[in-house]
């Protein structure tokens, strides 16, 4: 007489996870061990307080952004006030920069001069500034746009740090 045949898992194999339930179990195994390691599973770096001032050809520059780039994670960013002064910010006011050595870029581009007037808004006139347009014209030595050829390298110690001077030039 012959054994009817079931669907479905048999007895033996419920005891024992197949392929796909030990690879699951690997994974979070080794997820676990991850984040319990020192320096993994870290939301933030440790950030620190940067300020400066950015004079270009020994005026204040008077607005553009300081950009700070560490070796890994967020950049900081820093918006020029009119007396050049900036305070790096990561992800909200006030949080400061990545600790650790960071390559700085600078940008300072004819639409982001608060003095400018914005135009009309009208087909005669165009889009509203800032809106469908470039950039428009650097105001600064294109040097300066990227940090591998602004020349700067900041390395930001924890707590409060001495002001950044960053004094940008024609040559």
């Amino acid at each position: 007489m012959e054994r009817p045949r079931t669907r479905g898992p048999s007895v033996g194999s419920m005891a024992r996870p197949g392929r796909a339930g030990a690879s699951v179990l690997i994974l979070l195994a080794s997820a676990a061990v991850a984040t319990s390691m020192p320096g993994c599973g870290k939301a933030r770096r440790d950030r620190a307080v940067v300020t400066g001032k950015v004079t270009y050809n020994g005026e204040p520059l008077r607005f553009g952004t300081v950009i700070l780039e560490p070796e890994m994670g967020q950049y900081a960013t820093g918006a020029i006030q009119p007396d050049g002064t900036f305070r790096m910010t990561t992800r909200g006011e006030g949080d400061g920069a990545p600790v650790g050595k960071c390559k700085v870029r600078l940008v300072c581009f004819a639409h982001q001069d608060p003095s400018a007037k914005a135009k009309p808004v009208g087909p005669e006139n165009g889009p509203p500034q800032g809106e469908g347009l470039p950039m428009g014209p650097s105001l600064i030595p294109k040097k300066y746009l990227s940090s591998e050829t602004s020349g700067f390298i900041v390395d930001v110690k924890p707590g409060e740090n001495e002001p950044l001077v960053l004094e940008l030039t024609d040559r």
